[in-house]
C-alpha cells in the first residue's frame, strides 16, 4: 500500500515539474534573410545565417521562394508570409524555389529566434 501511494506522489510531482518547465514554446524561422521585390511581389533568399538550418538545407542567395506550404508568395501580405515561416521550434516548413531555371522542393526546420523579440527588417536605400 505504501509503495502504490509514493508511486501516486512521485507520479504527480512528475508531472508537475514538466509542467513548470514546459513555459512557452519558442518560436522559430528558417533562418533567412529573404527579400520582396515590390512591384512583383517575388521573394528572393538575399542572405543566410551561417550555420543555420536554411543554410544547411541548401537555399542560396538569389534563389526565389515560389511557395511556402504551398501557398504562392505573390499572393500573400508580409503578416501572411511571416505566419507561415514562423513557428514551433524544429518543425519543418515546406518551399518551393527557383534556382537558374530548374524548380526544386525542399524542407526547412525552423530554428530559434535571437532572445530579445521580434527581429526587425533592415532597411537600405540607395545613394544617388
Amino acid at each position: 500500500m505504501a509503495s502504490r501511494a509514493l508511486r501516486a506522489l512521485l507520479l504527480l510531482l512528475l508531472v508537475f515539474q514538466a509542467l513548470a518547465c514546459s513555459g512557452e514554446p519558442r518560436v522559430g524561422s528558417i533562418g533567412a534573410v529573404l527579400a520582396r521585390d515590390n512591384e512583383s511581389g517575388a521573394l528572393y533568399v538575399r542572405d543566410l545565417s551561417s550555420g543555420l538550418e536554411a543554410e544547411r538545407s541548401e537555399l542560396l542567395p538569389g534563389d526565389e521562394i515560389l511557395m511556402v506550404e504551398g501557398r504562392y508568395v505573390r499572393e500573400l501580405e508580409t503578416k501572411e508570409l511571416r505566419a507561415l515561416l514562423r513557428g514551433d521550434v524544429g518543425a519543418s516548413v515546406r518551399l518551393t524555389i527557383v534556382r537558374g531555371g530548374e524548380v526544386r522542393r525542399i524542407k526547412v526546420a525552423r530554428v530559434a529566434l535571437r532572445e530579445g523579440g521580434e527581429v526587425k527588417p533592415r532597411v537600405e536605400t540607395l545613394a544617388e
